[in-house]
């Protein structure tokens, strides 16, 4: 990810003129983060004894209109608290999340009045819930319950805090589906960590940035990186507005007629793509891939700026080749380029499809900023996408190595050195105050994850030299693709790859703040 503000226009700018947890998670895992404690929180009915239903189906139902004696959603006398009891405990964001809850689909069904940012909509979610806890937790901020169904029933429900408490039957499966009907005219807002995420309005319509808490904001979800799951999402505009969202198209829609999108292939809440207004879907050609294949290539843009398309998915192939041959084949189904009228500088590796602010491409010809970008998004795609952090605090694993990968590729067409990125950015960090493996909230963002964390990348390729280092980079990526991980299983690929302990050097550059002073020899 790149978005503007804060440190990171400044290093665009000074570049331009210039030329730690232990726990993984796996997709399908169900489990909670060292500490976390198992949920307790018990349902009741209005008259005081537990609640109890049928078995729910496997599939999800549409939802039915609640009944009358429903319980309304309003707060408990005594609600529990919400990080330890409902959270996943994550150290950056202990409240996202919830224990012993796996989802393993959204259907995500809008009906958007575009103009006012304001919607309703159902969300579907099949997930499998430990057998013993008695609720479904989903962060859900800000947003208008109507009804909630888990199966075929109508079930009680209750807002505490920012988390959506769904009450489950005694006697269930460990498989369940829900079915959540709401509606919300969400907003921008600042997150913790200092950056906007939630719903953008703008002139033309509309699009979502969720890392690292904004799904929760326009959808109820278990919105964090460890929890992958298979996407569905119908998507009803007024007009002719285009709909843009990740997977594969499967309807185009037109007024009144919803737009269909299915992302088979497991995602977390963060890389979720929607994208509404005067835009033109584009196939490309597809671009080949290293393994013998293809990968299929859909954009979207502006009309303004279909027409300049070509030199960016020009760029776009020969970064697929050279990223391909260093950290092993194109990894998802297909790709693509969205052009967004949002801010300068902004950019999102929503899964399968990167987003750009189109006003960053309206040029004659690429440059500096232009082919950084495009090779930071392409490579997350790689390194994010399809392996996802367990926690916030390994986004090093996603944004230290996307650097790094635009790094490589600004001296591969000769636009800067690495030696001078690598240089300059070593110097810099020896200003940080915080460990690029041990970050804070307020700095997840900052440059100690971004270019102040590829220098550890740098460093370690050094260390272990270059055969190994590529060899580390493409099993990481083929041993883990479709889940999410966590640092220390980094370091125990990167010790077994290399065949040396390698705690000293994570260590001195991984969770020192001040570093060596001179790159390994």
């Amino acid at each position: 990810m790149r978005r503007p503000g804060r440190w990171m226009i400044m290093a665009l700018v000074v570049a331009q003129s210039g030329c730690a947890a232990d726990h993984s998670v796996e997709t399908e895992a169900i489990g909670r983060l060292p500490g976390a404690p198992v949920p307790t929180l018990p349902q009741t009915d209005p008259d005081g004894t537990e609640s109890s239903g049928t078995e729910p189906p496997t599939e999800p139902t549409e939802p039915t209109a609640p009944p009358s004696t429903t319980v309304p959603n309003v707060s408990t006398t005594d609600p529990p608290d919400v990080d330890s009891e409902l959270g996943l405990g994550d150290e950056m964001f202990p409240e996202l999340g919830a224990p012993a809850v796996d989802v393993v689909s959204y259907d995500v069904r809008l009906d958007v009045d575009a103009d006012a940012g304001a919607f309703e909509g159902v969300v579907g979610v099949v997930a499998d819930v430990e057998l013993g806890v008695r609720f479904l937790a989903l962060d859900a901020q800000q947003l208008d319950i109507a009804s909630v169904d888990v199966g075929a029933d109508a079930a009680e429900f209750e807002l505490i805090g920012d988390e959506l408490v769904i009450g489950l039957p005694e006697e269930r499966d460990e498989r369940v589906t829900a079915s959540i009907a709401y509606a919300a005219a969400p907003n921008d807002v600042y997150s913790e960590a200092g950056l906007p995420a939630g719903w953008f309005q703008t002139s033309s319509g509309s699009y979502v940035l969720n890392e690292p808490d904004g799904a929760r904001r326009w959808m109820p979800a278990n919105d964090h990186p460890s929890d992958k799951a298979t996407w569905r999402f119908e998507i009803t505009v007024p007009g002719d507005e285009t709909v843009s969202a990740n997977g594969e198209l499967t309807q185009r829609g037109s007024a009144g007629t919803p737009w269909i999108w299915e992302m088979d292939e497991p995602m977390s809440t963060y890389l979720v793509q929607l994208v509404i207004g005067d835009y033109e879907l584009v196939d490309s050609e597809p671009i080949p891939s290293i393994d013998g294949g293809t990968i299929p290539m859909l954009n979207l843009a502006p009309t303004d700026l279909v027409d300049d398309l070509p030199p960016m998915l020009e760029e776009t192939a020969r970064q697929v080749a050279f990223f391909e041959e260093r950290f092993g084949p194109y990894p998802l189904a297909g790709y693509g380029l969205a052009f967004v009228d949002s801010t300068p500088g902004l950019a999102m590796e929503t899964q399968g499809r990167s987003m750009f602010d189109a006003g960053d491409f309206r040029r004659e010809q690429l440059g500096y900023l232009q082919r950084l970008l495009l090779a930071h998004e392409l490579a997350h795609q790689w390194f994010g996408n399809a392996v996802s952090p367990a926690t916030w605090s390994d986004i090093w694993l996603n944004e230290s190595f996307a650097t790094y990968s635009q790094w490589l590729w600004l001296d591969e067409v000769g636009v800067d050195t690495l030696d001078r990125l690598a240089g300059d950015a070593l110097s810099q960090r020896q200003n940080g105050v915080h460990s690029t493996g041990d970050p804070v909230v307020e700095n997840l963002f900052g440059f100690e994850s971004y270019d102040g964390g590829a220098v550890i990348v740098h460093a370690l390729r050094l260390t272990i030299g270059e055969d190994a280092f590529f060899d580390l980079l493409r099993r990481w990526i083929f041993d883990n693709v479709g889940t999410s991980q966590a640092t220390a299983e980094f370091i125990e690929l990167a010790e077994e790859v290399a065949g040396v302990d390698l705690q000293t050097f994570f260590d001195e550059w991984l969770y020192a703040t001040d570093l060596p002073d001179d790159y390994p020899a």
